[in-house]
């Protein structure tokens, strides 16, 4: 069934004028234009609104959601197992919140009695926690959200990773490594070094990084994102093709197979990173 403009407008609660404005910036065309000029929309074009208006929920650019949309690889059934991965993981944080003020009206009408610390369950990230409960494993080590984009508006967003990175770079996020525990080989701009507990590594956007742990130790990195853009998806994305990542002797050997590399280009394509060659002397 086709839809005029002012129809889609209705059903989506998106207006007319946006519409327009999604059709002349390439975003949504119609699916045809009648000899009157209108507009008509079918159900491509309607699931395509969907996923616009579920990317921009999340917080994501108008830019981006276009470069999104318009990857050849891009797939409806995988965007929307990803929304409800989102969504879960925001109303689990929703219901934690929900716990906190019913236990605290409860609390002040006397009809339950709670413990001070009690008072901030959901806003609290225990040692070990996860801010959003997924505890994301990428090849059996961790990486656990400790604020999210979510709480700061977009405008950064904090990980404790134990995993290192192939070398890329970020087109449009500032990075900061603060090593808490452990050693790190580091690469930034051609340099390498190492970095040990307490010490820290700031990497501005557009500049080629990587990173691995030192050794066999255990390493622990608060990593921070500025601003959060879409590195919580990004998480999620890479764990859930966990089996085709490189191991970590596979990086560093630059023994990766092809459908190894190609997995890490569209991942770290898809959410705003590019993969980069290692350095000749790797």
């Amino acid at each position: 069934m086709a839809y005029t403009v002012k129809q889609v407008a209705a059903m989506s609660g998106v207006s007319v004028r946006t519409l327009h404005f999604y059709d002349q910036t390439g975003l949504l065309k119609p699916a045809r234009v009648g000899a009157n000029g209108y507009r008509f929309y079918e159900e491509p074009q309607l699931l395509k609104l969907q996923q616009i208006l579920f990317y921009r929920e999340l917080g994501f650019a108008l830019k981006k959601v276009k470069r999104v949309l318009g990857r050849p690889d891009f797939e409806v059934l995988a965007a929307l197992r990803s929304h409800r991965e989102v969504l879960q993981s925001d109303l689990a944080r929703t219901r934690a919140l929900i716990r906190t003020i019913d236990r605290t009206i409860d609390h002040l009408k006397g009809t339950a009695k709670m413990k001070d610390e009690e008072m901030f369950a959901g806003f609290t990230v225990p040692a070990g926690g996860d801010r959003l409960g997924e505890h994301i494993k990428l090849q059996g080590q961790a990486v656990d959200c400790k604020l999210s984009g979510r709480d700061t508006a977009g405008s950064l967003c904090v990980f404790e990773v134990t995993a290192g990175w192939p070398r890329h770079r970020h087109r449009e996020l500032d990075e900061w490594a603060y090593v808490v525990e452990g050693e790190l080989d580091c690469e930034v701009n051609g340099r390498r070094f190492r970095v040990g507990a307490g010490e820290s590594v700031f990497v501005p956007r557009g500049v080629a990084h990587g990173w691995a742990p030192a050794g066999d130790t255990r390493c622990r990195v608060v990593n921070v994102f500025q601003p959060a853009g879409d590195m919580e998806n990004f998480f999620r994305a890479v764990a859930g093709v966990g089996d085709l990542l490189p191991t970590r002797e596979q990086a560093l050997a630059n023994a990766c197979t092809g459908e190894q590399i190609d997995t890490l280009i569209r991942l770290f394509d898809a959410h705003g990173m590019d993969v980069l060659p290692p350095l000749a002397a790797e």
